[in-house]
C-alpha cells in the first residue's frame, strides 16, 4: 500500500504541484501493476499528533491497533497535526510509513489555537476533505488496543457511537447540580432544550447524568454532517464568553459537551459504547477503581498516565494477568518517553507556556455560569 503525507497550506489545500487534491486522495491505495486502485474502506480512523509526548503515544496507539485490532487492524489511519508546532521526528515518519498511516500537517496558528481540544474537530473536518469512507472513528492518542473492538462497527440503524463518561466529572445530575447553569447556557447557545438531553449512567461510578460523552473514542457517519457541526459548536461555545466553575479541567468541558449536543441537535441515531471499549486506568484512581475482571474484558484501554515510567510496572503487571500477549509486547517497548530532540522540546515548552497564558487570559475575560 502507498500513502501520501500532505502539507496543507492555510488558504488553498493544494497538491505538491499546485493541483487541487481529489477527495479520495487519502483513501487506501493499492497498486496493481502500473495503475493504482482507489478503494473506499468502510471505516477510517483519525487521531491527532504533535511533537513530543503526544507523538510517542500516537505511535504506540496506532501500533497497538495494527497488532490487536482484529477486523480493524488494516483500516486506514490518518494522523493530523492541525496547528503550529515543532515537526515530528524522522523515526515517527518512518513508523507511519511502515504502518500505512497517512499524515496531514497544518503549520499555522489560528484563533483559539491555545485550546488543544479543538484539535479533535479540526482534524476530523480536515480529514473528511480527502477520504471516501462513510464511517469515521476518532481515537485519542493515549489508547491501547488489547483485543478486537468489535463494537466500533456501526450498524445500519446507527449514526454515532460514543462512550458516556466513566464518572461525573463536569457533567450535571440535573437541577441543583453546580454545573447545571453552565449546561443550560450551552444548550441555549445550541438551541436545545436541556430537558431533551437523554440520561446516561456513568460506567465506573454508576451516577445518573445528562448525556455527556468522553471524547477518547467515537464513531460517526460522514454523511451526517457531524464533524462540521461539532467544530461549529466548539467555536460558538468558545466565542460565547461564558466559562464553567470546573477546576482543573480548563475549557475542556466545551469540547466534550459539544460531542453530545451535536448528536442531539442533528437528531443522530446513537448508541453507547460499552466500558470495554474505553476502559479507564490512571494513577490517581487505580487504588479505588481497578478491577481485574473489567480489565480482562477490555478491548481498548484508555491508560492516561499509566504507561509513563513511575507507573509502568504496575500497569504491565495488571496486563500480564489479563492480556499476557500485549504485556509481553509492551515489555519489549518499555515505558512511554518523550523522544523529541532537545531543541524541539524547548520550542514545545515555550508554546505550552504561551498557550497556557492565552487560556488564562481567555478565562479571565469570561463570565462564570
Amino acid at each position: 500500500m502507498v500513502f501520501q503525507t500532505l502539507q496543507i497550506p492555510d488558504k488553498d489545500r493544494l497538491g505538491k504541484r499546485g493541483q487541487r487534491l481529489p477527495s479520495s486522495r487519502l483513501a487506501t491505495i493499492q497498486t496493481r501493476g502500473a495503475a493504482p486502485v482507489l478503494l473506499k474502506p468502510q471505516i477510517t480512523f483519525v487521531c491527532c499528533v504533535e511533537s513530543g509526548s503526544l507523538e510517542s503515544q500516537t505511535v504506540r496507539m496506532v501500533t497497538s491497533l495494527r497488532k490487536h485490532g482484529g477486523q480493524f487492524a488494516n483500516a486506514p489511519i490518518v494522523a493530523v497535526t492541525p496547528r503550529f508546532g515543532p515537526p515530528l521526528s524522522k523515526q515517527t515518519h518512518r513508523t507511519f510509513d511502515a504502518l500505512d498511516v497517512t499524515y496531514i500537517r497544518r503549520t499555522s496558528e489560528f484563533r483559539f489555537s491555545w485550546f488543544k481540544f479543538l484539535n479533535k474537530p479540526l482534524s476530523l473536518v480536515m480529514t473528511e476533505e480527502f477520504i471516501d469512507s462513510e464511517v469515521i472513528g476518532f481515537l485519542d492518542s493515549d489508547l491501547l488496543f488489547v483485543d478486537e473492538p468489535e463494537r466500533l462497527q456501526l450498524s445500519p440503524s446507527e449514526d454515532f457511537l460514543g462512550f458516556p463518561v466513566e464518572c461525573k466529572e463536569m457533567a450535571t445530575t440535573g437541577p441543583g447540580d453546580p454545573y447545571e447553569p453552565f449546561w443550560e447556557e450551552l444548550c441555549r447557545i445550541a438551541a436545545i432544550d436541556i430537558g431533551d438531553l437523554p440520561w446516561v449512567v456513568t460506567a465506573q461510578t454508576n451516577q445518573r447524568v445528562r448525556l455527556y460523552f468522553n471524547g477518547g473514542v467515537f464513531v460517526y457517519r460522514r454523511s451526517s454532517g457531524f464533524a462540521k457541526y461539532y467544530l461549529d459548536l466548539c467555536l460558538r461555545f468558545l466565542e460565547s464568553g461564558v466559562t464553567s466553575k470546573a477546576e482543573g479541567y480548563g475549557e475542556g468541558i466545551k469540547e466534550m459537551s459539544a460531542l453530545g449536543l451535536a448528536v442531539i441537535k442533528l437528531g443522530l441515531r446513537w448508541n453507547a459504547l460499552p466500558y470495554s471499549h474505553n476502559y479507564v486506568m490512571m494513577t490517581k484512581t487505580h487504588s479505588s477503581w481497578y478491577e481485574e475482571e473489567s480489565l480482562r474484558k477490555a478491548k481498548i484501554v484508555h491508560y492516561h498516565d499509566s504507561m509513563w515510567p513511575s507507573f509502568f510496572s504496575t500497569f504491565q503487571d495488571c496486563l500480564l494477568k489479563t492480556h499476557p500477549e500485549v504485556a509481553q509486547w509492551l515489555t519489549s517497548l518499555g515505558p512511554m518517553r518523550n523522544d523529541a530532540p532537545a531543541q524541539w522540546r524547548m520550542v514545545s515548552r515555550i508554546l505550552a507556556t504561551l498557550r497556557t497564558r492565552q487560556e488564562a487570559a481567555y478565562r479571565r475575560s469570561c463570565s462564570i455560569a
